[in-house]
This record gives structure tokens, C-alpha cells and sequence, in this order.
């Protein structure tokens, strides 16, 4: 599960598995609409992984 890093609410996030690894880009949150960082990684031991972060961190 992924929160959002500005306001706590829990978020889906969609990964577009053709984008390659590592991906990194700029997505609203569907509650608050604030900006996170998004970045993806695909690990091939433990699959694809996502963190959050405000743009400012």
C-alpha cells in the first residue's frame, strides 16, 4: 500500500510495466491534488516497487 506524502491517504498507483525501469515522474494525488515524485523500480528478486515523496524532499 502507498500513502500519499502529503496528505496520509492511502493511494492506488497504476505502473506502466512497458516504461522500463527506473522510472521517475510527477503525479497529482487523487485526494488532496498535491504533486508527489513518483519513482518505480523493477527489482527481478522482489518485482516492480513504487515510493512517493513531495516535491520538495
Amino acid at each position: 500500500m502507498l500513502s500519499c506524502p502529503c496528505c496520509g491517504e492511502t493511494v492506488d498507483l497504476v505502473i506502466d510495466e512497458g516504461g522500463g525501469s527506473p522510472q521517475s515522474y510527477v503525479e497529482d494525488c487523487p485526494v488532496c491534488c498535491r504533486p508527489w515524485q513518483v519513482r518505480v523500480i523493477n527489482d527481478p528478486e522482489t518485482g516492480w516497487m513504487a515510493s512517493l515523496r513531495t516535491l520538495d524532499e
